[in-house]
Protein backbone atom coordinates (compact mmCIF):
# COMPACT_ATOMS: atom_id res chain seq x y z
CA UNK A 1 0.00 0.00 0.00
CA UNK A 2 1.71 3.68 -1.06
CA UNK A 3 2.35 6.31 1.81
CA UNK A 4 0.70 9.13 1.77
CA UNK A 5 2.70 12.03 1.67
CA UNK A 6 2.02 12.53 5.18
CA UNK A 7 3.11 9.73 6.04
CA UNK A 8 6.53 10.17 4.13
CA UNK A 9 6.99 13.18 5.70
CA UNK A 10 6.64 11.88 9.44
CA UNK A 11 8.73 8.77 8.09
CA UNK A 12 11.94 11.53 7.43
CA UNK A 13 11.65 13.30 10.75
CA UNK A 14 11.83 10.11 12.50
CA UNK A 15 14.84 8.77 10.65
CA UNK A 16 16.43 12.07 11.03
CA UNK A 17 15.90 12.24 14.95
CA UNK A 18 17.00 8.97 15.27
CA UNK A 19 20.56 9.39 13.62
CA UNK A 20 20.93 13.00 15.04
CA UNK A 21 20.43 10.97 18.81
CA UNK A 22 22.88 8.20 17.54
CA UNK A 23 25.94 10.56 16.60
CA UNK A 24 25.07 13.40 18.89
CA UNK A 25 27.72 11.79 21.59
CA UNK A 26 30.47 11.57 19.12
CA UNK A 27 29.96 15.27 18.08
CA UNK A 28 29.96 16.50 21.56
CA UNK A 29 33.45 14.61 22.74
CA UNK A 30 34.33 15.98 19.69
CA UNK A 31 34.18 19.37 20.52
CA UNK A 32 34.62 18.97 24.24
CA UNK A 33 38.13 16.95 23.62
CA UNK A 34 41.43 17.80 24.54
CA UNK A 35 44.65 16.30 23.69
CA UNK A 36 45.36 13.59 26.22
CA UNK A 37 48.42 14.03 28.43
CA UNK A 38 51.72 12.44 27.41
CA UNK A 39 53.73 10.93 29.99
CA UNK A 40 56.96 9.96 29.77
CA UNK A 41 58.99 6.73 30.88
CA UNK A 42 61.63 9.23 32.72
CA UNK A 43 58.72 11.16 34.73
CA UNK A 44 56.94 7.84 35.71
CA UNK A 45 60.55 6.74 36.81
CA UNK A 46 61.56 10.08 38.87
CA UNK A 47 58.00 9.61 40.71
CA UNK A 48 58.24 6.63 41.23
CA UNK A 49 62.13 7.04 42.82
CA UNK A 50 60.49 10.62 45.45
CA UNK A 51 57.97 8.38 46.42
CA UNK A 52 60.20 5.25 47.42
CA UNK A 53 62.69 8.01 48.95
CA UNK A 54 59.66 10.13 51.00
CA UNK A 55 58.99 6.89 52.19
CA UNK A 56 62.55 5.80 53.51
CA UNK A 57 62.85 8.89 55.15
CA UNK A 58 59.40 8.69 56.93
CA UNK A 59 60.57 5.49 57.77
CA UNK A 60 63.99 6.67 59.30
CA UNK A 61 62.48 9.33 61.27
CA UNK A 62 59.71 7.20 63.24
CA UNK A 63 62.53 4.73 63.95
CA UNK A 64 65.04 7.02 65.72
CA UNK A 65 64.66 7.78 69.03
CA UNK A 66 63.48 11.30 70.38
CA UNK A 67 66.17 13.26 71.48
CA UNK A 68 66.74 14.38 74.77
CA UNK A 69 65.91 17.69 75.53
CA UNK A 70 67.87 18.00 78.72
CA UNK A 71 71.09 18.29 79.64
CA UNK A 72 73.27 17.08 82.82
CA UNK A 73 75.08 19.78 85.17
CA UNK A 74 78.76 19.98 84.50
CA UNK A 75 79.51 19.55 88.40
CA UNK A 76 77.83 18.89 91.73
CA UNK A 77 75.00 21.84 92.42
CA UNK A 78 72.72 22.52 95.40
CA UNK A 79 69.42 23.29 93.59
CA UNK A 80 68.48 25.72 96.77
CA UNK A 81 71.18 27.98 94.72
CA UNK A 82 69.79 27.61 91.10
CA UNK A 83 68.41 30.98 89.61
CA UNK A 84 65.51 30.73 86.32
CA UNK A 85 68.54 31.14 83.83
CA UNK A 86 70.59 28.02 85.26
CA UNK A 87 67.50 25.74 85.01
CA UNK A 88 67.02 27.06 81.51
CA UNK A 89 70.27 26.01 80.74
CA UNK A 90 69.06 22.49 81.88
CA UNK A 91 66.30 22.36 79.72
CA UNK A 92 63.59 23.42 81.53
CA UNK A 93 60.99 26.02 79.88
CA UNK A 94 60.71 29.68 81.69
CA UNK A 95 57.50 28.47 83.36
CA UNK A 96 58.76 25.93 84.72
CA UNK A 97 61.93 27.07 86.08
CA UNK A 98 59.74 29.82 87.61
CA UNK A 99 58.10 27.02 89.78
CA UNK A 100 61.01 25.54 90.44
CA UNK A 101 62.67 28.38 92.20
CA UNK A 102 59.36 29.56 94.18
CA UNK A 103 59.80 25.79 95.50
CA UNK A 104 63.24 26.31 95.68
CA UNK A 105 62.98 29.50 97.72
CA UNK A 106 61.17 27.30 100.43
CA UNK A 107 64.14 25.57 101.17
CA UNK A 108 64.55 21.80 99.31
CA UNK A 109 66.26 18.96 101.06
CA UNK A 110 66.85 15.90 99.38
CA UNK A 111 65.93 14.58 95.75
CA UNK A 112 62.56 13.70 96.96
CA UNK A 113 61.33 17.23 97.86
CA UNK A 114 63.16 17.89 93.90
CA UNK A 115 61.19 15.21 92.98
CA UNK A 116 57.67 16.01 94.29
CA UNK A 117 57.32 19.41 92.31
CA UNK A 118 54.54 18.55 89.63
CA UNK A 119 56.38 20.41 86.87
CA UNK A 120 59.94 18.64 87.58
CA UNK A 121 60.05 16.48 84.50
CA UNK A 122 61.35 12.91 85.25
CA UNK A 123 64.14 12.62 82.48
CA UNK A 124 65.55 15.52 83.89
CA UNK A 125 65.63 14.27 87.74
CA UNK A 126 67.09 11.31 86.30
CA UNK A 127 69.74 13.32 84.80
CA UNK A 128 70.63 15.61 87.79
CA UNK A 129 69.83 13.30 91.23
CA UNK A 130 73.37 11.92 91.53
CA UNK A 131 74.57 15.37 91.03
CA UNK A 132 72.73 17.50 93.22
CA UNK A 133 73.98 18.51 97.00
CA UNK A 134 71.83 20.28 99.52
CA UNK A 135 72.09 22.21 103.02
CA UNK A 136 73.59 19.70 105.42
CA UNK A 137 70.96 18.66 107.52
CA UNK A 138 71.50 19.31 111.54
CA UNK A 139 71.05 16.23 113.66
CA UNK A 140 70.41 16.52 117.52
CA UNK A 141 72.52 14.44 120.02
CA UNK A 142 69.61 13.65 122.23
CA UNK A 143 72.54 11.97 124.75
CA UNK A 144 74.14 15.43 125.31
CA UNK A 145 70.86 17.40 123.96
CA UNK A 146 73.31 19.12 121.40
CA UNK A 147 72.41 20.11 117.62
CA UNK A 148 74.81 20.48 115.01
CA UNK A 149 75.72 20.08 111.46
CA UNK A 150 76.38 17.02 110.34
CA UNK A 151 79.33 16.84 107.91
CA UNK A 152 78.09 14.62 104.50
CA UNK A 153 80.12 10.95 104.02
CA UNK A 154 81.58 9.81 100.73
CA UNK A 155 81.01 5.81 101.16
CA UNK A 156 84.34 5.05 99.29
CA UNK A 157 86.36 6.45 101.67
CA UNK A 158 84.94 6.56 104.88
CA UNK A 159 85.84 4.14 108.05
CA UNK A 160 83.78 2.53 110.34
CA UNK A 161 83.75 4.98 112.61
CA UNK A 162 82.39 7.79 109.89
CA UNK A 163 80.34 5.59 108.73
CA UNK A 164 78.46 4.89 112.10
CA UNK A 165 77.63 8.48 113.11
CA UNK A 166 75.47 8.61 109.59
CA UNK A 167 71.78 8.80 111.39
CA UNK A 168 69.93 5.42 110.81
CA UNK A 169 73.39 3.44 110.27
CA UNK A 170 74.44 2.42 113.40
CA UNK A 171 77.96 -0.22 113.95
CA UNK A 172 76.17 -3.34 112.12
CA UNK A 173 75.52 -1.47 108.44
CA UNK A 174 78.67 0.35 109.15
CA UNK A 175 81.02 -2.66 109.15
CA UNK A 176 78.56 -4.33 106.64
CA UNK A 177 79.11 -1.15 104.13
CA UNK A 178 83.06 -1.22 104.47
CA UNK A 179 83.53 -4.94 103.92
CA UNK A 180 81.05 -4.74 100.68
CA UNK A 181 82.77 -2.18 99.41
CA UNK A 182 86.23 -4.39 99.88
CA UNK A 183 84.44 -7.36 98.22
CA UNK A 184 83.08 -5.42 95.27
CA UNK A 185 86.41 -3.31 94.45
CA UNK A 186 84.52 0.01 95.55
CA UNK A 187 80.78 1.13 94.96
CA UNK A 188 79.76 2.58 91.50
CA UNK A 189 75.98 3.26 92.64
CA UNK A 190 74.43 3.89 95.94
CA UNK A 191 72.14 1.19 95.10
CA UNK A 192 74.83 -1.26 95.44
CA UNK A 193 73.86 -0.89 99.34
CA UNK A 194 70.79 -2.86 98.92
CA UNK A 195 72.72 -5.70 97.76
CA UNK A 196 74.01 -5.65 101.37
CA UNK A 197 72.25 -8.10 103.49
CA UNK A 198 69.14 -6.62 105.19
CA UNK A 199 69.54 -3.04 103.38
CA UNK A 200 66.69 -2.32 102.05
CA UNK A 201 65.22 0.75 100.38
CA UNK A 202 63.81 2.16 103.13
CA UNK A 203 66.97 2.19 104.82
CA UNK A 204 68.81 3.49 101.89
CA UNK A 205 66.29 6.57 101.80
CA UNK A 206 66.70 7.22 105.48
CA UNK A 207 70.50 7.95 104.83
CA UNK A 208 69.93 9.46 101.46
CA UNK A 209 70.75 12.92 102.19
CA UNK A 210 73.53 11.91 104.72
CA UNK A 211 76.16 10.67 102.03
CA UNK A 212 77.33 11.21 98.76
CA UNK A 213 79.78 8.78 96.38
CA UNK A 214 82.49 9.59 94.82
CA UNK A 215 82.45 6.79 91.88
CA UNK A 216 86.44 4.68 91.90
CA UNK A 217 87.29 1.48 91.63
CA UNK A 218 89.94 0.11 94.16
CA UNK A 219 90.87 -3.31 92.71
CA UNK A 220 89.89 -4.54 89.50
CA UNK A 221 90.33 -8.43 88.61
CA UNK A 222 92.97 -9.27 85.91
CA UNK A 223 90.63 -12.03 83.77
CA UNK A 224 93.97 -12.69 82.17
CA UNK A 225 95.67 -13.95 85.44
CA UNK A 226 93.32 -14.37 88.01
CA UNK A 227 92.33 -18.26 89.12
CA UNK A 228 88.99 -19.80 89.83
CA UNK A 229 89.13 -18.86 93.23
CA UNK A 230 90.30 -15.16 92.70
CA UNK A 231 87.26 -14.87 90.51
CA UNK A 232 84.82 -16.12 92.33
CA UNK A 233 85.74 -14.10 95.53
CA UNK A 234 83.75 -11.08 93.55
CA UNK A 235 79.76 -10.82 94.49
CA UNK A 236 79.02 -10.60 91.11
CA UNK A 237 80.78 -13.83 90.04
CA UNK A 238 79.66 -17.59 90.73
CA UNK A 239 82.24 -20.39 90.96
CA UNK A 240 80.29 -21.57 87.72
CA UNK A 241 80.76 -17.58 86.02
CA UNK A 242 84.85 -18.10 87.69
CA UNK A 243 85.57 -21.32 85.93
CA UNK A 244 84.23 -20.74 82.39
CA UNK A 245 86.21 -17.55 82.17
CA UNK A 246 89.13 -19.32 83.00
CA UNK A 247 88.21 -22.00 80.40
CA UNK A 248 87.35 -19.82 77.67
CA UNK A 249 90.99 -18.50 78.79
CA UNK A 250 92.39 -21.51 78.60
CA UNK A 251 91.56 -21.42 74.67
CA UNK A 252 93.43 -18.38 73.87
CA UNK A 253 94.10 -14.83 75.26
CA UNK A 254 91.52 -12.27 76.00
CA UNK A 255 91.87 -9.33 73.29
CA UNK A 256 89.17 -7.50 75.21
CA UNK A 257 87.11 -7.94 78.45
CA UNK A 258 83.83 -8.40 76.10
CA UNK A 259 85.43 -11.52 75.35
CA UNK A 260 84.13 -13.16 78.53
CA UNK A 261 80.48 -12.85 77.19
CA UNK A 262 81.08 -15.56 74.63
CA UNK A 263 80.35 -17.65 77.88
CA UNK A 264 76.42 -18.55 78.04
CA UNK A 265 76.34 -18.22 81.80
CA UNK A 266 77.21 -14.45 81.31
CA UNK A 267 74.60 -12.12 80.32
CA UNK A 268 74.52 -8.55 79.16
CA UNK A 269 73.22 -7.29 82.64
CA UNK A 270 75.96 -9.90 84.49
CA UNK A 271 78.41 -8.35 81.72
CA UNK A 272 77.04 -4.56 82.37
CA UNK A 273 77.52 -5.16 86.53
CA UNK A 274 81.20 -6.54 86.06
CA UNK A 275 82.71 -4.47 83.35
CA UNK A 276 84.09 -1.93 85.67
CA UNK A 277 85.54 -3.95 88.24
CA UNK A 278 87.34 -6.38 85.19
CA UNK A 279 90.89 -5.96 83.42
CA UNK A 280 92.77 -7.66 80.73
CA UNK A 281 96.56 -5.61 81.90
Amino acid sequence: MPLSKRNRRGLIWLLTLGLIIAYSPRIISGILSTDAPIISHELILEAHTEIVENEEQRSQEEMEPERTKYLAPSSKFDPNTYSISDWLALGLSERQAEVVVNFSQRGLKSNEDLKMIFVFPTELYDLIKDSTIYPLPEVVNYDEGEVYTFDLVEINSANEIELDKIPGIGEFYAIKIVEYREQLGGYIGREQLLEIWKFDQAKLDEITEYIYLEPRVFTKINISTASVEELKEHPYITYSVANSIVKMRAQGNFETIQDIQRSKLIDQELMTRLIPYLTIE
